[in-house]
């Protein structure tokens, strides 16, 4: 059996690579470790990894048309992040740029903000629960229940 440590990075084709790694960097904090306009790729590493997201020009930008829902191929990329409130504070950071989150979900085992990048392609932000795998294996029953978020009160 092939023993997989994780997943090491997600190749996304895009139309316009400098307009990509601006987002990724600006909005979701992601730093660039190479460029390769040989090859065409940008590779972009969260904090503490050499690599996660390899950002590479779509060949025929008459195909660079995001997919529809439920086609073939890759459905979305998720990122973690380490507490409710690192949640909330990612979901106030989307609005802050201007990106519109498309769903706020309580999944059960987890809570997920949904959104998309400037080429359309699906993106999620989620808070994992630390008994995540407990639940999932006494089965979630899909109990999807709408998630809001509300601005921390100003201290005075």
């Amino acid at each position: 059996m092939i023993r997989l440590t994780g997943i090491g990075h997600v190749l996304l084709r895009v139309s316009d690579v400098e307009r990509a790694k601006t987002f990724y960097s600006t909005v979701l904090g992601l730093e660039v470790t190479e460029e390769d306009p040989e090859h065409g790729g940008v590779f972009m590493a969260l904090e503490g990894h050499a690599h996660s997201l390899d950002l590479f020009p779509a060949s025929d930008q008459d195909d660079a048309q995001p997919r529809a829902p439920g086609s073939l191929g890759l459905g979305h990329v998720a990122f973690r992040v380490s507490s409710e409130e690192a949640l909330r504070d990612a979901y106030f950071g989307l609005e802050e740029h201007g990106v519109k989150v498309t769903r706020a979900i309580d999944h059960v085992s987890q809570k997920s903000i949904y959104f998309h990048d400037p080429d359309g392609n699906l993106l999620e932000i989620y808070y994992e629960l630390p008994n995540a795998r407990e639940l999932f294996r006494q089965g979630r029953h899909d109990r999807d229940a709408p998630l809001v978020f509300e601005r921390p009160s100003a201290v005075t």
